[in-house]
């Protein structure tokens, strides 16, 4: 219940079937891409940076970013809500499922390690901080 009242579009009660959790994933990719073709669901780009969700794979004008688990997580969720700015407690929920501790730095750590592999070796960076709010992936112009 809370999770539908948080924004989930649909939720799957334990135990379930592996092939039900595939089946609904695909769904929901392709509501959210408005995708004819289920293999375009699992595309998401923003200018050079594009990511497939199926290999797990990120590459940005061409060179791959060599990203953990949780990076790819991280950038995953922000590519899908780009544009859109989200707060530390948002992203901490999100990729590390867990109630936001302010003491903590963990998000802090895995945008400077995810900042360092998408934007450093490139001239325009993509992923903003928002003062006092928090971080969002977008093109700027110069």
């Amino acid at each position: 219940m809370r999770g539908l009242q948080s924004g989930a579009d649909d939720y799957l009660v334990k135990p379930f079937a592996f092939s039900e959790l595939l089946a609904r994933i695909q769904g929901l990719l392709r509501r959210a891409q408005g995708a004819r073709n289920p293999a375009e669901a699992t595309q998401l780009r923003l200018g050079e940076l594009e990511m497939d969700l199926l290999r797990r794979r990120a590459q940005r004008a061409g060179q791959r970013l060599d990203l953990t688990a949780k990076e790819f997580n991280l950038l995953s969720l922000l590519l899908r809500r780009q544009g859109e700015v989200l707060s530390r407690t948002e992203l901490a929920e999100q990729v590390w499922d867990m109630n936001f501790d302010s003491e903590t730095n963990v998000v802090e750590v895995a945008i400077r390690r995810l900042r360092a592999k998408l934007d450093q070796p490139f001239e325009r960076p993509l992923l903003h901080t928002v003062r006092g709010m928090g971080y969002v992936l977008e093109e700027r112009e110069p």
